[in-house]
């Protein structure tokens, strides 16, 4: 059995994957949170459709552009960090890695011009139809891409195009994956949106939303787990074969109740943390099933410790991690605080 900390492997290392782990986390939690309010604008209501769209947009509005720090910061920490995960993913993943960036930029695009834009005319339509497309659009590629590392089908010396680019996303896993992404980014921003929506019917209307997103994200989960089985990939048993993947399923179970009284309440502070430990939950059994594999391939897997950089690297970054982050972490605190305090 593989230890889970190799002897031998530099200190570095574990800073690196710590920033990589959280990095991913936030922007899930950020960022997900962002591209789920899109997604819940595809169901507002002809009553009050106005009003709700106001709520999203002036809780976006201050801070969408800064959430994108953390998948550049990911970018990064793979580009330098573990160079051959990067390049195999980058090459025979590029269909699904352009399609999710075509997305940030399409949606950025349209976001900034309706809210933005002096002008409110006809437009506003076009924007508003290009945000709420790439909302979904987005997070679904990035559910495929992560999807597509697990069953193994990424194969460097595939004979053919299909075959080395298009088999490996093109399969039911990692498009349920996608699914299961789109409906948790949504029960985010539902969640979080509550808070943001005055006392009354407006705020009622997100409660809803909550509830429906939850019960969404409980059954494209379970989709996952069978797309898994389908593909040949024993997930369910895998999680339950951990003490941590089977902690955090029972962990992110027993919250939803909770979260529900929470929300019924009114405990706006409360059920924005459930909600937030749920994701997380739901990313630390993940990456406990699949560690330390970051990408399976026929030809042997690329791991935290057959791929990564060489020590002297892993110092740099390391390092550079650490000094940037007593810089940027309160500067970014500070841009919150400052953002609500003038929406307030």
């Amino acid at each position: 059995m593989t230890r889970f900390f190799p002897p031998g492997e530099p200190l570095m290392l574990f800073v690196v994957l710590a920033f990589l782990g959280v990095s991913l986390f936030l922007y899930c939690l950020l960022g997900g949170a962002d591209f789920g309010a899109g997604v819940l604008e595809l169901f507002l209501g002809k009553d009050r459709r106005q009003a709700q769209r106001k709520i999203i947009d002036k809780a976006m509005g201050p801070m969408w552009e800064a959430n994108h720090m953390w998948l550049v910061l990911i970018v990064v920490i793979l580009f330098v960090g573990f160079p051959a995960v990067y390049t195999r993913v980058s090459i025979n993943l590029h269909i699904p890695l352009t399609a999710m960036l075509l997305g940030v930029i399409m949606r950025g695009t349209s976001f900034t011009f309706r809210h933005y834009d002096a002008v409110k005319g006809t437009s506003q339509r076009a924007y508003t139809a290009f945000f709420i497309f790439s909302s979904v659009w987005t997070p679904f590629f990035l559910g495929v891409t992560m999807g597509a590392l697990v069953p193994g089908g990424i194969n460097p010396g595939a004979a053919t195009y299909a075959a080395g680019y298009l088999d490996p996303w093109l399969r039911p896993f990692p498009f349920a994956l996608g699914v299961f992404t789109v409906c948790l980014f949504a029960f985010l921003a539902a969640a979080y949106l509550i808070g943001e929506s005055p006392a009354g019917e407006l705020r009622h209307s997100f409660v809803r939303k909550t509830f429906w997103a939850a019960a969404a994200t409980v059954l494209s989960g379970a989709v996952v787990f069978a797309a898994a089985q389908f593909d040949g990939v024993p997930l369910l048993r895998e999680f339950l074969a951990t003490r941590t993947g089977t902690s955090a399923m029972l962990l992110a179970t027993i919250l939803f109740p909770w979260l529900g009284i929470a929300i019924k309440r009114d405990w706006i502070w409360t059920g924005r943390f459930l909600a937030g430990a749920q994701v997380a939950l739901i990313l630390v059994g993940w990456l406990r099933v699949q560690y330390p594999v970051l990408v399976k391939m026929p030809s042997g897997d690329l791991t935290f410790f057959n791929a990564h950089a060489p020590t002297a690297t892993l110092n740099q970054l390391g390092g550079a991690l650490l000094v940037g982050s007593v810089f940027i972490l309160p500067a970014l605190a500070w841009l919150f605080r400052v953002f609500k305090s003038v929406e307030d």
